[in-house]
Parts: structure tokens; sequence; C-alpha cells
């Protein structure tokens, strides 16, 4: 019931400047000039209004191809929910909501800094056998886990170049109560790369975090994370994702690999003044820890809010 509630609070619009979705988070159409940022010399110098029906479609499309880029100059609110069935030995439920906002900061006109926080709230079921839970039940722990910080100095590029960030990754241990985080501090070295050539947006996440202080009496941390990610670009603001996490831990003696295959649709919409994307995605793991779920359901609701300075509209209509 508490995964239910939470799923339609996130579906819930909150009193925000218009904009929209999660990378991840990642969507839905209006006439295609809807999604075009107001004119200003900030923003290249153009009045969007004079533009062609074909120049706003383009515009449109690239704001698209940014909010699903990593390291884009784009803020983006996510919220996504995850559905995880078949969690411990007894293939129990289990819910969790990543809000996980991006937010870019201008350091200079060839440099941005793109900061990336998880924060994660859990509800988790209970590993107890099934006789022990039909005679004394078996209670979920719901609460926050532990929250991620992720920086990404990303320089600009030039267009039909490789895209990139590289920065810290940092975990600290906020999960209340402890049993949903690992009791450590951590941190590690994070980089995303990608491509946006023609209507596809593809690359790589990978992130490394090592465990350096902590309750003592908590597994030290080495883990790694891999999120290849693709995404095919339709009409209407519809796009044919993927975006897999694979996780290895490298202290496990065996099942180091989660690696879940599938995908899904989403779309960029306009609702109201608001830009934002709705996704859903489906995953099955061939191969997992115990503790990790044999499928997946996302369903990801993002806001996304174009960062006006530092865009050249002229520039993003050339590369279209």
């Amino acid at each position: 019931m508490k995964a239910v509630l939470f799923f339609l609070a996130a579906l819930i619009p909150i009193g925000a400047p218009a904009q929209t979705p999660p990378a991840q988070a990642p969507v839905s159409p209006a006439p295609a000039s809807s999604a075009s940022p107001a004119a200003s010399p900030a923003a290249g110098a153009v009045d969007t209004s004079k533009l062609t029906p074909e120049q706003q479609a383009a515009l449109q499309q690239a704001i698209i191809k940014i909010s699903q880029n990593p390291v884009g100059n784009i803020a983006v609110v996510p919220f996504q929910n995850n559905f995880n069935y078949g969690v411990g030995p007894y293939t129990r439920y289990q819910y969790n909501l990543n809000v996980q906002p991006v937010v870019p900061f201008m350091l200079s006109k060839s440099m941005n800094l793109v900061a990336r926080t998880i924060l994660p709230i859990v509800d988790n079921p209970s590993f107890a056998p099934p006789h022990v839970c039909a005679t004394a039940g078996c209670p979920w722990t719901f609460g926050i886990g532990d929250i991620q910080e992720q920086l990404y100095f990303a320089p600009k590029v030039k267009p039909g170049a490789l895209i990139w960030g590289a920065g810290p990754l940092f975990q600290i241990p906020t999960a209340s109560p402890g049993v949903l985080g690992a009791g450590k501090w951590a941190a590690g070295p994070a980089a995303a790369a990608l491509i946006m050539p023609g209507n596809i947006v593809a690359g790589i996440l990978v992130t490394q975090l090592w465990s350096f202080a902590g309750q003592v009496n908590r597994p030290n941390i080495s883990s790694a994370l891999f999120q290849p990610f693709f995404n095919y670009n339709l009409k209407g603001g519809w796009a044919l994702s993927t975006a897999p996490i694979v996780t290895a831990n490298w202290m496990a003696g065996q099942n180091k690999w989660a690696v879940p295959l599938g995908g899904g649709v989403s779309r960029t919409f306009k609702a109201g003044d608001q830009l934002m994307s709705l996704s859903a995605l489906y995953y099955t793991y061939v191969t997992r820890p115990i503790t990790n779920p044999q499928t997946n359901l996302k369903v990801v609701w993002s806001l996304l809010y174009p960062i006006k300075r530092g865009i050249d509209i002229q520039e993003l209509l050339k590369q279209q």
C-alpha cells in the first residue's frame, strides 16, 4: 500500500517552474514549439517564435536529446519508481523510490559541473522464512537509504564529438533505520560518455565505490556500477529506451554480478508550462545475488528545466 501511495504522490505536479524528466528519469508532446525555451540573448539571441515549424520540431528534438544526456545542460528532477519482484530467498516484493535531481552549474563557457544526487526511499520485505512469518509475522522495513552525490565535470565539445564528464562520487550513511544502508562512508570515481547521432542518444555511465570509514561491524564496500543506455527518438516526443543497471560487488565470493536485460518506452511532453517526461521499462535478471530481484518494473516521472544560460539555439539547430 505504501508503494502505491508513493507512486501516486510522484504523479502529483509540484509547484516548480516549467521543466521536466529524469534523465532517467527522464515524456510527452504538445505542438513541437511547446518544448522550446523562451528567446533571450543568453539562449543564443534567437527569437524562437520566428522559427519555422521544421526548426521548432528540430529544437524540441534537441532538448529531448539533451534531457537524455546524463551530463547535459538541463536540470532534471526524476522520481524513479522501482517495483522489484522476487527479492530474497522467498521471492518477495520490494518497492524503492529514487529521487535523483540532476543540476548543471556553468563554471565557464567551456566547462559545466553536473551534480547528481540520489535519495532512495525503500520499503523492504522481511527475509524471515514463511513458517516464522506465519507465527510471528513479517513486518516490512520502511525508511531512507544511503544518499549518493555524484559530481561530473563536463567540458563543452564540438558537434558530433564524444560527449563526456567525470568526477568524484560520495556515499553518505544516512539510512534510517540503519538496516536499509551499508553503514559506511564511501567514495570513488564516476564517469559518463555518450554520442548523439541523428535520433540516437547512446552511451555508458560507470561508477566505483570504496568504503573508508563507518561502522566497524559492517562489511567494507568495493562495488562498481555500469549503466549502458540507448534511446531511439521517434516523432511526438516518444522514444524507445533501455538503461540496465549492471552492478558488481567485488567483496562477494560468488555471485558478484547483477545483470538485467530489458527496456521500454518514454515520452516527453508539456503539462501547462512544465516540460516533463514519463517512462516505463521492464527488466529481468539473467544473473544476480539472491538479494537482488528476479524482475524489475521501472516507472520514471521526470521534471525538465532547460538551463538557458550557455545554450546556443543556433548551434542546437545545426546539430539536428
